[in-house]
């Protein structure tokens, strides 16, 4: 046998040829990465209409609450909370690009709330299953949800109503001409609408198109946003990964992180904690209740308005309004709401449910006078500004007292309202509000006042005043026949 020494010119020959064997082969790798990353790509999310897509959702809070001690802002407390909501439904894209809408069937929804040592449960009634979602990029009322067939409660409407909503992807997600490792800014109104906030203060957030593989790109969303929401601040630490479907244009996991410190306001509890959003969208026709067919019986091509109820069940009367009014404190016979607009807080309303009064005796307008003066006599800045008769797009008969006066030096308007049923049970609406911003809020005080209906008594006549759902139904027929 032979030996090549380690020397010999055959011995180096061979190596020779490995060494350009494998530089070639390096290089050829170098030229197809560079090529590789020169590929561009378009980051499109269709927003095609008639799109059907069935969404699986999850959403966990964890962390404490902060709460005005008493009221007082300056004094907070923290309680611990822990929440998990849980929904399906299919969903079927019926607006444009311009203006995103959807038509959403909720197959589940489910969410414990745990604060401290107490638990609460909220899931969607029957009749509320059928949901219009719109996105309006408004602050304040960004994400729009209103039920087809009936009227969303408070709790309904916050269950459902989240951050990453499906609806926000497009703006947020979309790029044309993306490298591979290429890092990109959507613009602040993009961002709000995701994360569900009304204004950006800061937000220093980018997005990554990380891979494609398959056909299917990995977007990374990472930085930090300080934001308003219902008129207070709070700090976000956001990292997200997305994977979208370059063929389709579906949006098909979505898995969100928050951290988020948020103080408490007047209208809303403030927040520190961390939150996990885990979404699974796929391509589904299957949905019956989203067929052609059963849309026009459904919305019978009429503008379903947003609005949401609050019921007193012991006081058999139930009141729908804007949800820009937002419940702060409720009892069986009262209940304390206060006005968002645009982010700040304009009014407050207080309901509480007085004695029934004999149906053959109702309060007149001299004699609510009266009663409102004795309540500002102590009031040497309060005085009667307007008194009226009114009647309640439900029929009920009103009593409206304006009074102007001073609180801390600020000009103040409270707005009295007393309404009564035809068997004699009773409301009394206080509206509290600053004089200079009364003529854009007046219409809105009145508005709540027609959303009440008392609902039947057993063994009483009450005329037409039967449920709310009948209430609606009757007020629905009205507004077809003007149309």
């Amino acid at each position: 046998m032979t030996m090549v020494s380690p020397l010999h010119p055959s011995s180096k020959l061979a190596f020779a040829s490995n060494f350009f064997f494998t530089a070639a082969t390096l290089v050829c790798s170098l030229i197809a990465a560079a090529a590789a990353s020169a590929e561009t790509y378009d980051i499109e999310i269709s927003t095609d209409r008639g799109m059907q897509t069935r969404v699986v959702a999850r959403f966990e809070h964890n962390g404490k609450v902060i709460v005005a001690n008493d009221g007082q802002l300056d004094q907070q407390k923290q309680l611990p909370m822990n929440t998990v909501a849980s929904m399906a439904y299919y969903q079927r894209l019926t607006g444009t690009e311009k203006d995103p809408q959807a038509i959403r069937y909720f197959e589940s929804s489910k969410g414990n709330f745990n604060i401290e040592k107490g638990k609460v449960s909220s899931s969607i009634s029957p009749e509320n299953r059928m949901i219009v979602a719109r996105l309006k990029s408004v602050p304040g009322q960004r994400l729009q949800m209103a039920s087809v067939l009936d009227t969303l409660s408070q709790s309904e409407f916050e269950l459902i109503k989240n951050p990453a909503d499906p609806l926000t992807y497009a703006n947020l997600l979309g790029k044309r001409k993306v490298k591979i490792g290429e890092k990109w800014k959507t613009n602040n109104n993009a961002v709000a609408d995701f994360l569900a906030v009304d204004r950006i203060l800061f937000n220093e957030t980018q997005l990554l198109l990380k891979a494609v593989v398959k056909g299917t790109a990995r977007i990374y969303m990472l930085g930090k946003v300080d934001a308003t929401i219902d008129d207070v601040a709070t700090g976000m630490k956001v990292s997200g990964i997305f994977d979208v479907n370059l063929k389709t244009g579906l949006v098909t996991d979505v898995r969100l992180s928050m951290s988020e410190v948020r103080q408490a306001g007047q209208v809303a509890a403030g927040f520190e904690g961390k939150t996990k959003i885990d979404i699974r969208l796929s391509k589904d026709r299957s949905c019956k209740h989203l067929s052609n067919d059963a849309l026009k019986k459904y919305t019978k091509s009429r503008r379903i308005k947003q609005k949401l109820q609050w019921a007193s069940e012991s006081g058999k009367f139930a009141l729908e309004y804007d949800p820009r009014w937002r419940v702060i404190a409720a009892e069986q016979e009262a209940a304390v709401l206060r006005y968002v607009d645009d982010g700040d807080l304009m009014a407050q309303c207080d309901v509480v449910q007085l004695p029934a009064r004999p149906a053959n005796n109702p309060l007149t307008l001299v004699d609510y006078k009266r009663e409102v003066e004795k309540i500002i006599r102590s009031d040497e800045t309060a005085r009667i500004a307007d008194a009226q008769t009114l009647t309640t797009a439900n029929g009920l008969n009103a009593l409206k007292i304006v009074v102007k006066g001073e609180e801390k030096e600020v000009p103040v308007q409270w707005i009295y309202y007393h309404v009564a049923s035809q068997d004699g049970r009773r409301l009394t609406f206080v509206f509290t509000l600053e004089q200079e911003i009364a003529g854009v809020f007046q219409p809105s005080d009145q508005r709540m006042v027609n959303g009440l209906s008392f609902s039947d008594v057993p063994g009483k006549t009450v005329g037409k005043y039967t449920t709310p759902q009948t209430a609606r139904r009757n007020n629905a027929a009205k507004t077809a026949r003007q149309r």
